[in-house]
């Protein structure tokens, strides 16, 4: 009944409370549109018509209908949207669209409607927005990634919203982080023409630049290019005097980055003043850094800045991260992974293989978001968090990063991690990892494929710990004996959860096909424990050209979705999504290896098949090969 007040009724209302904004239910208090709704029952007769909900923000009209039951959301006839009075009656979003057509027919002031079907209640929900306007005196639909959530419609989010899922264009972050794209670029060009500069000691001079300016006695102004006390020096005294007044190192820990910076008190180019800028290389790094940069890391962005800025500089130099195994996991992945296993303000996470950190501070910002206290956030800042590098220019990256993003007592080790017993880590009470381990080390060495990266980490953590891991999809297969083995003994000790295979093009440039592994440690796997295999190659992440991988709106709600499935929250998928199956030691663990198509054929597969045989047969004949059909025929 269309006055019937239900569950899902009551969680929409409270939602578009939160809008502040005037709202109507079962009609609308304006009058143009209250008069287009007068003959638009969706019975079919003249009777008027009553939106669930309908609300202007801005210069956009949403017209709402709502459904208890999820599967009720939006029904298609020939992959149109259906028109039909059992469709209009009995599904959301037909139902919003069909209300939406009548505004936009009888009325001046509307020429686009936002219809949005949303079916089930707080717990379980799909919100589904359908854009229908009017152009040349034709009226289209066109239906818009579902949303996860109907703040995205809240009055400080539409155009955001709007503008990504309608017109294509980036969000605020994204845009944020073209932004520092484009600073690396030109520090990348900046770096090599005022300093005659390579590889990672840009990253080098970045790092101390951006750890001086964090410095309150620290001056850009300072930068004179004084020949007795040179910039350079300058630099490094902040970077000292920043550290040894935050407490957040110990000494050993300091030297080692003090001796990286060592250089740029000798460098003669960095500290000389150059003619066409004015002022010494130093003093002009500074200066963009500090406008352009150091205020970034203080917004609490999953964007790792000080390592994609590295990716930038060593992308064209001999001294290519990737000839290390030294790959950069993209942001959304991370906090993808993070979210994985779950990842918790009272937990202990590690990282040990960190890069350049992009790990922790993903895990430091899901922890520090879901603390309720100041001294439980400073506590997970200075104990918390910790990390393993063996690559010393890495090691430097690193710590910078944790240090300007506050970490309060950096816990980074440089070490190999095979090194470091596992005993050692469990004593540290770690039972949270996340890594993206060194890729095609095993090529030259078979103890460092990614496959024994995993089985070390897994020991390092506390009985029950969770691990997720970021590898090629070739790990999972484990082609050599010494790979075989790896798996079998991880079997042993430890449980498989999921595996899913991610997107090709999340490491855009460098042609890895990758999946994320879900582990829990200590824990022999269970002979009958079924294993989840995701695919999730279809994640909303999308290579532009020029620009890379961006989100092209549906990123959220494809998330959603997964959570949903591997969650249990969602039964409604097929096995081109996800299978579950027992393992053992020599299987592949992929998706492709367990896949099966339990999909029926639709009619219009069937026609298609149909078509394409006599399409194919037609062609033969037309070839002087209609022998072919003969022969089938006298088989038969």
């Amino acid at each position: 009944m269309a006055n019937e007040a239900t569950a899902t009724d009551q969680f929409v209302r409270r939602e578009i409370e939160k809008f502040n904004v005037k709202y109507d239910e079962q009609g609308s208090s304006n009058p143009e549109i209250s008069k287009a709704l007068k003959g638009a029952s969706k019975q079919g007769g003249t009777g008027i018509g009553k939106p669930e909900f309908v609300l202007q923000i801005g210069d956009y009209l949403l017209v709402i209908e709502d459904k208890r039951e999820n599967d009720k959301l939006i029904n298609f006839e020939n992959h149109e949207i259906a028109k039909d009075v059992p469709s209009l009656c009995g599904y959301a979003v037909n139902g919003a669209v069909h209300y939406a057509h009548h505004i936009i027919n009888k009325t001046d002031s509307f020429d686009e409607v936002i219809a949005i079907g949303i079916t089930g209640d707080e717990e379980s929900h799909y919100i589904q927005p359908v854009l229908v306007n009017k152009t040349d005196d034709e009226i289209s639909e066109k239906v818009l990634p579902q949303i996860t959530d109907l703040q995205k419609l809240h009055p400080d989010n539409i155009n955001e919203w709007y503008s990504i899922t309608v017109l294509g264009e980036f969000s605020s972050e994204q845009k944020r982080i073209f932004e520092l794209q484009n600073v690396a670029k030109e520090l990348h060009e900046d770096l090599r023409n005022y300093a005659s500069l390579e590889g990672e000691n840009k990253a080098t001079v970045i790092s101390a630049i951006l750890l001086a300016l964090n410095e309150r006695t620290f001056k850009a102004n300072d930068l004179i290019g004084d020949d007795t006390k040179k910039d350079g020096m300058r630099i490094i005294e902040a970077v000292e005097t920043y550290i040894n007044r935050e407490g957040v190192m110990p000494q050993a820990k300091t030297d080692i980055l003090l001796n990286k910076f060592a250089f740029l008190k000798t460098n003669v180019r960095l500290n000389e003043i150059n003619s066409s800028l004015g002022m010494t290389p130093l003093r002009y790094f500074t200066n963009k850094l500090n406008s352009k940069v150091i205020h970034h890391f203080k917004q609490n962005t999953n964007y790792d800045i000080l390592g994609n800025f590295y990716g930038e500089f060593v992308k064209y130099g001999g001294s290519d991260g990737n000839g290390l195994g030294i790959v950069l996991t993209p942001y959304h992945i991370t906090t993808l992974m993070a979210e994985l296993i779950d990842i918790l303000p009272s937990d202990y996470v590690l990282d040990p293989a960190c890069g350049s950190g992009a790990f922790l501070i993903s895990a430091m910002n899901r922890m520090t978001s879901k603390a309720k206290k100041p001294d439980e956030i400073k506590h997970i800042k200075r104990h918390q968090l910790l990390g393993i590098e063996m690559q010393e220019k890495m090691f430097t990256v690193a710590t910078t990063n944790m240090i300007l993003r506050g970490d309060g007592k950096s816990n980074l080790q440089l070490a190999d991690m095979f090194t470091v017993a596992g005993q050692e880590m469990q004593d540290k009470k770690v039972n949270k990892v996340l890594f993206n381990p060194p890729y095609s080390q095993g090529k030259t060495d078979k103890t460092l494929t990614e496959i024994s990266f995993i089985k070390h980490a897994l020991e390092m953590l506390v009985v029950g710990g969770k691990l997720a891991v970021i590898v090629p999809q070739s790990t999972m297969v484990g082609k050599s004996k010494e790979e075989k083995e790896y798996k079998k003994k991880i079997l042993e000790n430890h449980t498989l959860e999921m595996v899913i295979t991610a997107n090709k093009a999340t490491f855009h440039g460098v042609g890895t096909n990758p999946v994320i592994a879900v582990f829990e440690a200590g824990k022999p796997h269970p002979e009958n424990k079924k294993v989840k295999f995701i695919n999730f190659e279809d994640d909303g992440f999308v290579v532009r050209k020029h620009i890379g991988l961006v989100d092209d709106g549906s990123a959220d709600e494809k998330r959603k979705v997964l959570f949903d499935v591997i969650n249990g929250d969602n039964e409604d998928y097929t096995t081109k999504f996800m299978v579950k199956s027992i393992i053992q030691a020599e299987d592949e663990w992929l998706h492709s290896f367990f896949y099966f198509n339990d999909e029926i054929p639709t009619d219009e597969d069937f026609e298609k098949t149909i078509a394409d045989y006599l399409t194919f047969q037609f062609d033969m004949y037309t070839h002087g090969r209609g022998y072919l059909f003969d022969e089938v025929a006298d088989e038969k």
